[in-house]
């Protein structure tokens, strides 16, 4: 499906719902609880016109950044906690400066426009990195498991969430490619269908009681933890399972979004399976929303797992 549209504002945005519905034109006059409803059951928010003011030098700019040592930094990401920016090759100070200035700047920027837009959240959220992605995805040599271009849910494998929720914020900046993504069924869904071949959880812990200090201290500082949660442990399995089951990457029903240039969208990454076909450079800010904030706590993916298993 294409996701472009004619005569829209900043105001103006589409959820796109990735169960088959038809998408529904919206703007900011919806209440945040509506816009969060719509997210939590795996609706894509899409802003044919980004709500974000990147200038066209600060544009200029990031298209002739490199990343470093592509093998290992899967993009260039300014981390808040730290406020510094890694994966990247500056050919300067200057440049790194710049480039540090303008990372920061996006997740300021989202950052304070969501605090309004998806307000039940901003109490407990933890801004997460924010990433530059400038390599063509469309052929990208990557492992099995870091391929952007198998469908799948996300998961952190390095860093711990407990059961709280992945929202991603994107901005297309290609002056003249879309972005295209691909998605399938949600995780609710998938997890109907694959549960019995899953194998069951370990029975779930609190944040508080499954983190130790180091781990708390590593995740404070965005750095990798050291060890995990059963909650972790399955949705990074289900991640893999699904990026190694070729059966399901060639046969579940798919849905294709194309993100042109100067568009932004959001979704929870933890309920919309999906994978990225094609595009380069493209902005994004992830935060961390607690579960206890959600608007809809039955669609959580620690609340459907514990249903399915009849953890509680």
């Amino acid at each position: 499906m294409q996701t472009k549209a004619k005569g829209v504002s900043k105001t103006d945005f589409i959820v796109c719902m990735t169960d088959g519905s038809k998408p529904i034109q919206a703007n900011l006059a919806q209440t945040p609880e509506i816009v969060c409803s719509l997210l939590e059951r795996g609706g894509i928010i899409y802003f044919p016109e980004t709500p974000f003011d990147i200038s066209a030098s600060d544009r200029e700019f990031l298209l002739a950044q490199k990343q470093k040592d592509a093998d290992y930094h899967k993009n260039i990401a300014y981390r808040p906690k730290e406020d510094i920016v890694t994966g990247y090759a500056a050919k300067t100070p200057v440049d790194a400066q710049r480039l540090h200035s303008i990372m920061a700047d996006y997740h300021n920027q989202t950052t304070n426009f969501l605090r309004s837009f998806i307000a039940p959240y901003k109490r407990g959220w933890e801004p997460d990195f924010a990433t530059f992605r400038p390599i063509e995805e469309k052929g990208r040599k990557m492992s099995l498991r870091k391929r952007n271009d198998l469908i799948h849910v996300d998961s952190f494998a390095t860093r711990p969430i407990y059961g709280d929720r992945i929202l991603r914020t994107f901005t297309n900046i290609n002056p003249t490619e879309n972005r295209v993504w691909r998605t399938s069924d949600t995780f609710e869904s998938l997890l109907e269908t694959y549960k019995n071949v899953m194998p069951a959880p370990a029975p779930f812990k609190s944040k508080n009681d499954g983190q130790s200090l180091l781990t708390r201290l590593y995740s404070m500082l965005g750095l990798k933890a050291v060890g995990t949660s059963p909650y972790d442990k399955y949705m990074l399995d289900f991640h893999n399972f699904l990026k190694e089951n070729g059966f399901f990457q060639s046969n579940c029903r798919k849905d294709t979004w194309e993100f042109p240039p100067n568009s932004s969208w959001m979704v929870f990454t933890d309920m919309v399976s999906h994978s990225v076909l094609s595009g380069q450079y493209a902005l994004e800010q992830t935060y961390i929303i607690n579960q206890d904030d959600l608007v809809m706590p039955e669609k959580a993916p620690i609340n459907l797992i514990a249903k399915a298993y009849n953890l509680k």
